[in-house]
């Protein structure tokens, strides 16, 4: 028998509106059926030994929930047992699904809630004010499991145990490589191969400065093995970019000559409100400026602000943007606007994520100037690249 409890699973992002300050409404309306249709499937998986009551529903971009009951086979004590594992597991679900749908640098860093609450209702109101409840009890449940330790993580820094990756950049016009995207990962068959895993424990441990310019000196070190003029881009985080021990970093007489052919790509979205301070920082400590990137541009008024204050050299178009071409007539619109926008205020463009011919000539008919995605390359080990 079955003691006809029924259960509600949520899923509420942290910040939507900002997604949609971000992105743009057009983008959000596609994301937000790849979301749903995303989180369809998983809970087809995750609730395959229960009796779901219906589909996924969405009241708003931001929220999703799926009501389940358990079936006569379960017992009351094994649902106990079962619900830390569900939320574990559709947490990291979730967080895979954010990377599908916008790519590491955005998805991976998309904060979100996933709860499981019991719910005696079936009437929408009535649902979202028990997930209301829910998430105003509710601490940490779509924080991914930390593998590693502290420790561990500092002697993987600190020994040399981090691995070099390269991905080729293209110039569109002539399909030529004229650059590379440095990535970084941890030991193969450890806990922290992968970028998500590897900059999640450093997150969880507030080590994510110091792995950063770990992995900087790493990158930036490989130009000596790398051919002129061939130039690479590295990723940056705002704080460490206004660090002291920045400064110093790109001061190292081993780095300085270096920095000629290195592209600093900002890897988060800053707030409005920080850019200009930003941007003082950087040309008062740095002159000439640094080049810069601009990474996950979307369509979206707060990103063209950014560009027109920061003054980047190569602005990235967002996998977001990227795989909806082909789908959306109005997001395609959108991007050419912003590669019209970005010429205008002196960049140039990339699109990120590249996975076919059709999105590369789309691109390349729009104006945008690099590319780079599997369509044109794999990610490799440095030392299979450019063996020294």
């Amino acid at each position: 028998m079955t003691d006809s409890r029924h259960y509600v699973l949520a899923v509420q992002l942290n910040d939507p509106e900002h997604f949609r300050a971000v992105f743009g409404s057009a983008v959000v309306a596609v994301a937000h059926a790849d979301l749903t249709r995303g989180i369809e499937e998983f809970c087809r998986q995750l609730l395959g030994r229960y009796q779901r009551s219906g589909g996924v529903a969405s009241p708003a971009f931001g929220r999703w929930y799926c009501l389940f009951v358990e079936k006569a086979s379960l017992m009351r004590t094994d649902m106990e047992e079962q619900l830390p594992v569900l939320r574990e597991t559709g947490a990291l679900m979730m967080r895979d699904l954010l990377v599908g749908c916008f790519g590491h640098a955005t998805g991976s860093r998309q904060g979100f809630n996933l709860i499981i609450a019991e719910t005696e209702a079936k009437d929408p109101d009535l649902i979202n004010r028990a997930v209301d409840r829910a998430l105003s009890e509710e601490t940490g449940a779509s924080l991914m499991q930390v593998d590693v330790s502290e420790e561990y993580l500092r002697q993987l820094v600190n020994g040399g145990g981090l691995l070099s990756y390269f991905q080729p950049i293209v110039e569109l016009q002539n399909g030529d490589i004229v650059g590379y995207e440095a990535l970084t990962r941890g030991p193969v068959d450890s806990a922290v191969h992968l970028a998500d895993g590897l900059f999640g424990a450093a997150r969880y441990h507030k080590l994510t400065d110091m792995l950063e310019l770990a992995c900087l000196r790493r990158s930036i070190e490989w130009l000596n093995a790398i051919p002129e003029p061939l130039w690479i881009s590295v990723n940056l985080g705002p704080a460490l970019l206004m660090s002291p021990e920045f400064g110093q970093f790109i001061r190292d007489p081993k780095i300085g000559p270096l920095l000629p052919r290195v592209v600093f790509e900002l890897t988060e979205h800053v707030p409005v409100a920080s850019v200009a301070g930003l941007h003082d920082a950087v040309t008062a400590l740095f002159p000439p400026a640094l080049r810069l990137s601009l990474d996950d541009t979307g369509c979206g008024f707060f990103d063209l602000t950014t560009v027109e204050t920061m003054r980047p050299e190569i602005v990235k178009l967002c996998i977001t943007v990227i795989s909806r071409i082909g789908r959306s007539a109005e997001v395609e619109h959108q991007m050419r606007g912003t590669i019209h926008a970005v010429k205008k205020l002196g960049a140039l463009t990339l699109g990120e994520g590249v996975e076919n011919t059709n999105q590369a000539e789309i691109l390349k008919r729009s104006g945008a100037a690099f590319a780079q995605g599997n369509f044109f390359g794999l990610p490799k080990p440095a030392i299979e690249l450019f063996p020294l």
